[in-house]
């Protein structure tokens, strides 16, 4: 019987007077996961901005955006009999006016990091990511 879930993977960052930042984070308890967006389920009817909102607070307490972007179209994974369907976005965090200050880090997280692009890009692993991440920093320029 196939399998079919959905993720949302979200793409924190803030802009500020003289860069962006993006902020990646690292999952508990083992320090081998590599740095990433934010990354959780949809549930069976839930919308994907209520998957954004709930996974984004539960792992960096943020409550509301600046501004919510799509970044692209869905990819999807085949694993056998299980398929796995990812809905990148990104969640602007905070202005110069309003930088982001403070993060309250959920459970699960073992480490949050500001990083400019460059160094946000090499830490990615997945080329899905990579692709996303470029996306949304073109379309900041």
């Amino acid at each position: 019987m196939f399998s079919l879930e959905h993720r949302v993977r979200v793409f924190v960052f803030q802009v500020l007077d003289e860069r962006i930042e993006f902020l990646l984070l690292r999952h508990k308890p083992r320090q081998e996961w590599p740095l990433g967006p934010v990354v959780g389920p949809v549930t069976p009817g839930e919308q994907l901005e209520q998957a954004i909102r709930r996974e984004v607070e539960a792992e960096t307490g943020l409550r509301r955006p600046v501004h919510l972007h799509e970044l692209a179209q869905p990819s999807k994974e085949l694993f056998g009999d299980i398929g796995v369907v990812d809905w990148p976005f990104a969640w602007q965090a905070g202005t110069p006016e309003q930088p982001v200050t403070e993060l309250q880090p959920g459970p699960m997280i073992g480490e949050l990091q500001w990083l400019p692009f460059n160094e946000a890009f090499q830490q990615l692993e997945m080329g899905s990511d990579r692709d996303a991440l470029v996306r949304l920093q073109l379309g900041l320029q």
